[in-house]
């Protein structure tokens, strides 16, 4: 019954382009729903990656591509933080076995002679059994032109009234863009209260399908091993009714920043997305279901991986100290005094 889904973007083979690109005269409910940021304002890049599955039924090689989003958290060398599981089934090239892969774009982020020189992340069996393992360090030899920061990761576990969200994602019919999407959004205070993913008065809508919800969301926390691994953002609005044109992470912002503002007015990195959570089977007592509107553009609860968990936070420490170039930050976020 679990119906969570990683975030890699659908598979560039014309059949299935096919299936998706009927979006016309629809309007489109992802992040994606959000503003168009330059990527350079916060420190975004879009990756294009290599995949390859064995067909057993043919034994067959099948190629395809896929888009993720990542972050720039360092310039020497050029040091970027993405989600593990865009790696899943990835190509292999090199003396060392990198991942085939490259920056959509770079002149857009005035960076060029990009060559990916380490990859750090964990194989996509072991992410899948531990969200806390969805994290990979990509290390580039390039010449960073701009003044394009980046950004300090913050270790600060509390959490702040606002994030914001970015990402290359695209939903239902939704337009490519050359520039990422963000969206600002409430953190979900209480992840152990189910009722603040789906309110009370869903469930006296739909019983049945209200308790196969909390089981489906029982089972992701399970899957994390550990507290306060995961930020969590919901899609209900002001009033705590799931509003299908809220701003939310959709397919290819994987990887994608989940910042927040310091007192000096930067932003720093408190995780990225890693996966949204979609509790499938329509029901027409929920009343915010559109029949022309496919399942996946219904995501009730999307997550990012807080990177000052204890297990990510070692896992970029080893890197920092294999060569990535990684700045922490535990700076207060709010100017003295101030209230929020």
């Amino acid at each position: 019954m679990w119906q969570s889904r990683f975030l890699l973007l659908r598979r560039t083979m014309p059949v299935l382009v096919a299936c998706v690109g009927l979006g016309i005269g629809h309007s489109t409910q992802a992040l994606i729903h959000g503003l168009t940021f330059p990527g350079m304002a916060i420190s975004t890049v879009k990756l294009s990656i290599q995949h390859a599955h064995f067909l057993q039924s043919v034994e067959k090689w099948e190629y395809y591509d896929s888009i993720c989003s990542a972050v720039i958290v360092g310039r020497k060398p050029l040091t970027l933080l993405t989600a593990a599981h865009c790696l899943k089934e990835v190509r292999l090239t090199g003396p060392t076995d990198l991942p085939m892969l490259s920056i959509v774009q770079p002149e857009l982020l005035g960076i060029e002679d990009i060559h990916l020189k380490q990859a750090f992340y964990r194989p996509f069996e072991k992410v899948s059994e531990d969200l806390t393992q969805d994290i990979a360090v990509l290390v580039f030899d390039a010449k960073v032109l701009s003044p394009i920061q980046a950004l300090r990761i913050r270790l600060d576990d509390s959490l702040p009234d606002v994030i914001m969200i970015c990402g290359y994602g695209r939903g239902y019919g939704e337009a490519d863009t050359r520039h990422p999407r963000c969206g600002e959004r409430k953190p979900v205070r209480d992840l152990s209260d189910f009722y603040q993913v789906l309110p009370k008065a869903y469930r006296e809508m739909d019983e049945m399908l209200h308790l196969q919800a909390q089981t489906q969301f029982a089972y992701t926390q399970e899957l994390v091993h550990a507290e306060k691994a995961l930020l969590a953002v919901n899609r209900l609005n002001e009033l705590d009714q799931y509003d299908h044109t809220i701003a939310m992470p959709t397919v290819g912002d994987s990887g994608g920043p989940w910042l927040v503002l310091n007192a000096r007015g930067e932003y720093e990195l408190l995780g990225i997305t890693s996966l949204v959570e979609r509790f499938y089977n329509p029901s027409a007592n929920w009343p915010f279901f559109q029949k022309q509107v496919p399942l996946s553009e219904y995501p009730y609860i999307a997550y990012g991986l807080r990177l000052s968990h204890p297990e990510v936070l070692g896992f970029l420490q080893y890197a920092q100290h294999s060569g990535a170039d990684i700045q922490f930050t535990s700076a207060p976020l709010y100017p003295y005094g101030s209230q929020h």
